[in-house]
Protein backbone atom coordinates (compact mmCIF):
# COMPACT_ATOMS: atom_id res chain seq x y z
CA UNK A 1 0.00 0.00 0.00
CA UNK A 2 1.07 3.48 -1.08
CA UNK A 3 1.37 4.36 3.12
CA UNK A 4 3.87 1.90 4.21
CA UNK A 5 6.53 2.72 1.46
CA UNK A 6 9.74 1.87 2.76
CA UNK A 7 11.71 5.18 2.83
CA UNK A 8 15.50 4.02 1.98
CA UNK A 9 13.18 2.61 -1.17
CA UNK A 10 11.82 5.65 -2.36
CA UNK A 11 15.03 7.81 -2.23
CA UNK A 12 17.10 5.30 -4.33
CA UNK A 13 14.29 5.74 -6.49
CA UNK A 14 14.27 9.33 -6.50
CA UNK A 15 18.46 9.68 -7.08
CA UNK A 16 18.89 9.75 -10.83
CA UNK A 17 22.17 8.26 -12.05
CA UNK A 18 24.72 10.51 -13.11
CA UNK A 19 25.84 9.29 -16.48
CA UNK A 20 28.22 11.35 -18.33
CA UNK A 21 27.56 10.38 -22.08
CA UNK A 22 27.22 13.96 -23.59
CA UNK A 23 28.56 16.75 -23.77
CA UNK A 24 29.54 18.55 -20.06
CA UNK A 25 30.83 21.03 -18.87
CA UNK A 26 32.10 24.18 -20.43
CA UNK A 27 34.45 21.82 -22.58
CA UNK A 28 31.35 20.53 -24.32
CA UNK A 29 30.37 23.86 -25.11
CA UNK A 30 32.66 25.06 -26.75
CA UNK A 31 33.27 21.66 -28.82
CA UNK A 32 29.46 22.44 -29.82
CA UNK A 33 30.40 25.69 -30.88
CA UNK A 34 33.64 25.28 -32.89
CA UNK A 35 31.49 22.08 -34.21
CA UNK A 36 28.68 24.36 -35.19
CA UNK A 37 30.98 27.29 -36.57
CA UNK A 38 32.95 25.06 -38.75
CA UNK A 39 29.56 24.27 -40.42
CA UNK A 40 28.43 27.19 -41.07
CA UNK A 41 31.61 28.34 -42.44
CA UNK A 42 31.39 25.20 -44.70
CA UNK A 43 27.81 25.64 -45.94
CA UNK A 44 28.97 29.47 -46.18
CA UNK A 45 31.73 28.38 -48.74
CA UNK A 46 29.75 25.71 -50.80
CA UNK A 47 26.82 29.05 -51.33
CA UNK A 48 30.18 31.07 -52.66
CA UNK A 49 30.98 29.14 -54.63
CA UNK A 50 27.12 27.68 -55.93
CA UNK A 51 26.66 31.59 -56.39
CA UNK A 52 29.81 31.90 -58.45
CA UNK A 53 29.30 28.91 -60.92
CA UNK A 54 25.42 29.89 -61.72
CA UNK A 55 26.13 33.54 -62.10
CA UNK A 56 24.87 36.57 -60.53
CA UNK A 57 22.39 36.74 -63.81
CA UNK A 58 20.89 33.58 -63.28
CA UNK A 59 20.80 34.17 -59.58
CA UNK A 60 18.58 37.84 -60.36
CA UNK A 61 16.09 35.68 -63.39
CA UNK A 62 15.25 33.38 -60.53
CA UNK A 63 14.75 35.90 -58.09
CA UNK A 64 12.27 37.62 -60.08
CA UNK A 65 10.36 34.08 -60.57
CA UNK A 66 10.27 33.65 -57.44
CA UNK A 67 9.10 36.91 -56.07
CA UNK A 68 6.24 36.79 -59.31
CA UNK A 69 4.78 33.60 -58.17
CA UNK A 70 4.90 34.46 -54.26
CA UNK A 71 2.66 37.38 -55.35
CA UNK A 72 0.30 35.44 -57.76
CA UNK A 73 -3.44 35.38 -56.65
CA UNK A 74 -2.97 31.45 -56.51
CA UNK A 75 -0.07 31.94 -54.17
CA UNK A 76 -1.90 33.83 -52.01
CA UNK A 77 -4.95 31.98 -51.78
CA UNK A 78 -3.13 28.87 -50.73
CA UNK A 79 -1.30 31.07 -48.14
CA UNK A 80 -4.41 32.50 -46.76
CA UNK A 81 -5.60 28.69 -46.65
CA UNK A 82 -2.84 27.48 -45.00
CA UNK A 83 -2.86 30.19 -41.95
CA UNK A 84 -6.77 29.42 -41.57
CA UNK A 85 -8.46 26.49 -39.32
CA UNK A 86 -8.31 23.09 -40.99
CA UNK A 87 -11.99 22.51 -39.52
CA UNK A 88 -13.52 25.80 -41.22
CA UNK A 89 -11.64 25.72 -44.52
CA UNK A 90 -13.60 22.35 -45.26
CA UNK A 91 -16.35 23.59 -44.35
CA UNK A 92 -16.33 26.40 -46.85
CA UNK A 93 -15.34 24.08 -49.73
CA UNK A 94 -18.30 22.19 -48.36
CA UNK A 95 -20.68 24.67 -48.49
CA UNK A 96 -19.39 25.56 -52.06
CA UNK A 97 -19.97 22.78 -53.13
CA UNK A 98 -23.74 22.42 -51.87
CA UNK A 99 -24.65 25.52 -53.42
CA UNK A 100 -23.56 24.10 -57.46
Amino acid sequence: MFWSKDKNKSDKQKKPKNNNKGLSGNKGVHQEQGRSQRIREEALANARSARAEIGEETLDKIAAMMTKKQQSSMEQAKRQIAEKDADRVADEILAMLDDK
